[in-house]
């Protein structure tokens, strides 16, 4: 073998250049399958069939009913950089089908025996084209109804080290599998069949909706325990379902994104969800499917060969939208099967008693409360962080502030004291009220009104302030929430019953009582029937 003389650049054979485009969109038989069966639902098709033997390496065949396609467009499909869906660098900005880069049967046909048989007109004959290894054999007529249907075997027969890195026939039908029902959830209007060696795998007929094609491919009790979460906003729209409190399991059957229908991996949104559960999940892990939907021209979808990541125009935003939708709708089922609407809210004190009725202190952190059916245990700084942030977030209220006996004096440094000159407007409208004594030095008059909030407080709040976004839309609420963080009462401080009970009743009155607004848990119910449960009454 010889080596290349330095400093010499060549242009590469054209059948190079095809492999090489091959193996970064086509990387295994689930790479190429995902290519069939997006070209098989652009084009229309209600009915998708999937063939596979050896797990896709011998044989990959998805049949369709589709549009089809025509003698010409037949034999365009399989060039390179062919493709129906752009017509101009503006329609990258605004892509709404999947494949449109004019690349993916060129690319599966260039490493396999392929054979395209498709027709678009059931009154004439269909077109069979023939392509062994990207080169054409044979182009002729051929019985085909309506639709598409793509043949390839022996995957990777020209590349053998391709081939060689392929893992075990069960281990790549699995993966195919997997691809095909990521399609069948969010195309439940579309029937699809699979099957592996002549054995089916499952065959899907269409379906009301994605709950019921859930119902389809998972176990009852999973589907059964998942919530709906639909919430719009001017930017983004999610609909999709996800695990109740409490259905969370050590193992998962479903963790699924889509945007504008497309299946993509998504760390932010996955950690977004976590965020919105807290740490009520401990070490188990909810189901969720969320189907998103933009303006394309959100979307960044060109960042990876496969098109398995997405990029958000905003990202950040993108984060606190699925976290807050996320933790309402929690909240939300939390709230209609806690049964704790019954809480002693109206005052609880036997005037001529010394103590409590209603409310208890635990270890100075926790509020105990009896309701009808149970007890309540809340969480004295979660509850507080979550009334003063709905609170401080209101945009149309100006908080009262609270006087200072003894103003608190705080050196910035020059990124902390550059963001407290960007916000000072917005902590006064807070009740945070200060002015500047020299150079960096910041003096705090005035916190909001029923703040418990110290020196040490005010350290750590002015050194998170940074890194606070800029933009007047996610301002008030990040700020609400950092300020509410800081000002609440602390776990370990003491109460009085008068206090407890404040607390409790303005807790009550917030929108989302159950939940603190970084998504931890302030309410915890337990039910008599427990109780009986654990004393052996049962």
């Amino acid at each position: 073998m010889t080596r290349a003389e330095p400093g010499r650049i060549r242009s590469l054979p054209e059948d190079v250049v095809r492999r090489i485009a091959a193996g970064e969109v086509v990387a295994r038989p689930a790479a190429a399958l995902k290519e069939l069966v997006e070209n098989a639902l652009d084009a229309g098709a209600t009915e998708v069939r999937v063939d596979l033997k050896n797990g896709g390496k011998n044989l990959l065949r998805v049949s369709d009913n589709g549009c089809g396609m025509g003698r010409e467009d037949s034999q365009l499909a399989i060039a390179r950089h062919a493709t129906s869906k752009l017509t101009s660098i503006e329609d990258l900005r605004r892509v709404t089908s999947y494949g449109f880069r004019g690349e993916a049967l060129a690319s599966i046909a260039a490493v396999s025996r392929f054979v395209l048989e498709t027709n678009d007109e059931e009154s004439r004959p269909g077109t069979r084209v023939e392509v062994d290894g990207g080169e054409i054999r044979s182009v002729r007529e051929t019985v085909h109804p309506r639709g598409t249907t793509v043949t390839c075997r022996t995957l990777f027969f020209n590349l053998a080290p391709r081939r060689a890195f392929l893992k075990s026939d069960s281990y790549e039908g699995k993966l195919c599998v997997e691809t095909v029902r990521c399609y069948a959830l969010v195309f439940p209007g579309v029937g699809f069949e699979v099957t592996n060696d002549d054995r089916v795998v499952f065959r899907l007929p269409p379906a009301a909706g994605i709950r019921e094609r859930m119902a389809d491919l998972f176990d009852k009790s999973a589907v059964e325990g998942l919530v709906e979460v639909r919430v719009e906003n001017p930017l983004v729209r999610l609909q999709g379902f996800l695990s109740a409190p409490g259905q969370a399991r050590p193992y998962y059957d479903v963790q699924q994104v889509y945007f504008n229908r497309r299946p993509v991996q998504s760390r932010l949104v996955a950690r977004a969800v976590l965020d919105a559960y807290g740490p009520s999940l401990d070490s188990n892990r909810p189901n969720f499917l969320l189907s998103f939907h933009t303006d394309p021209s959100r979307l960044d979808v060109n960042i990876h060969p496969t098109k398995h990541e997405v990029r958000f125009a905003d990202e950040r935003f993108l984060f606190d939208f699925v976290s807050e939708a996320c933790r309402k709708v929690l909240g939300t089922v939390l709230r209609r099967e806690s049964g704790v609407d019954d809480l002693p809210v109206q005052s609880s004190f036997d005037t001529g008693s010394a103590g409590p009725t209603g409310f208890w202190q635990l270890h100075n952190s926790y509020i105990l409360a009896q309701v009808a059916s149970g007890y309540v245990i809340i969480d004295q700084h979660a509850a507080h962080e979550r009334v003063m942030f709905e609170e401080l977030a209101a945009a149309s209220r100006q908080v009262a502030p609270q006087g200072l006996l003894f103003p608190i004096t705080i050196e910035l440094g020059a990124d902390e004291f550059e963001a407290y000159q960007s916000f000072v407007a917005e902590l006064a409208a807070m009740g945070v009220e200060t002015k500047v004594f020299s150079g960096r030095t910041v003096v705090v008059e005035t916190v909001p009104s029923g703040s418990y909030i110290g020196k040490a407080d005010l350290r750590e709040f002015f050194a998170e302030l940074p890194g606070l976004a800029r933009d007047s839309a996610r301002l008030r609420p990040e700020l609400a929430r950092l300020v509410a963080c800081k000002a609440a009462v602390k776990a370990g401080q003491m109460l009085s019953p008068l206090e407890m009970e404040s607390l409790c009743n303005r807790l009550f009155a917030c929108r989302e009582p159950y939940f603190c607004p970084h998504g931890r848990p302030a309410i915890i119910k337990i039910a008599t029937e427990e109780l009986e449960r654990r004393f052996g009454r049962t």
